[in-house]
């Protein structure tokens, strides 16, 4: 019985190792290596810290410069001065800060001040740098700012498409719908009362969840349907 069991034992390979061999081996072959290569090794770990450090050091001189940025703004905005005599400050504030979430803040307060002084040429050139997208609140709002900007210029066009892009890449479905109502009253003011009437259908039926809000967009349909069916009248009256 035993001299079965010991034939039937098949013998373990002689070049068979345990993981702790292959361990042992592979930790001796590495020590060697450091030792062999001890000044690469160094100065592979030197390198490491380095990339470390630097990060670490970009971070937080980022986050410091974000800090002292917005405190800037902060103060701007608090000290009451006149138009005139703010404009340069934040011209300058956007060249200093540029790249950063204040330097975008600060190009909207540029833009509303030179849309409202009336030099909507200038609103338009402040808004166009704002780097966040149209789905962050900063983004939205330089773009809502821009399309009232062509607006007050005469290019109705660039008003348009700046509306219709916010009402597909907005955040928010109450953004949206704000912005495609805007396209709407455009497109309604320049004589194509269906495109307008069809966007206001639309954004009534999204909006249903708010009464308030809906209604708002069923009154202005209604006036425009009552236009799309003056217009049919005279038509037909001729």
């Amino acid at each position: 019985m035993a001299d079965a069991l010991a034939k039937g034992k098949k013998p373990e390979p002689t070049g068979s190792r345990s993981g702790e061999d292959v361990f042992v081996e592979s930790a001796t072959r590495a020590w060697t290596w450091v030792n062999e290569n001890l000044t690469t090794f160094i100065l592979l770990i030197a390198g490491l810290a380095l990339v470390v450090l630097g990060s670490l050091y970009y971070v937080n001189f980022r986050a410091s410069v974000q800090e002292q940025a917005a405190a800037e703004l902060a103060g701007l905005r608090m000290s009451g001065a006149a138009p005139e005599a703010l404009i340069p400050e934040l011209e300058a504030h956007v060249e200093r800060f540029d790249g950063t979430k204040s330097a975008d803040e600060a190009r909207i307060v540029l833009g509303r001040m030179y849309l409202n002084g009336g030099q909507p040429g200038e609103a338009i050139r402040a808004l166009e740098e704002v780097v966040a997208p149209a789905n962050h609140p900063v983004g939205y709002a330089a773009r809502s700012l821009r399309a009232a900007a062509h607006e007050a210029t005469g290019d109705t066009e660039a008003a348009l498409s700046t509306w219709q892009a916010l009402g597909r890449s907005a955040r928010f479905g109450f953004q949206r719908r704000h912005a495609s109502a805007e396209a709407a009253r455009i497109l309604a003011e320049n004589g194509r009362l269906q495109e307008a009437a069809a966007i206001l259908s639309r954004i009534a039926d999204e909006a249903a969840d708010d009464p308030a809000e809906a209604g708002v967009y069923r009154i202005r349909l209604g006036e425009i349907n009552g236009r799309i069916r003056a217009a049919a009248g005279e038509t037909s009256g001729r």
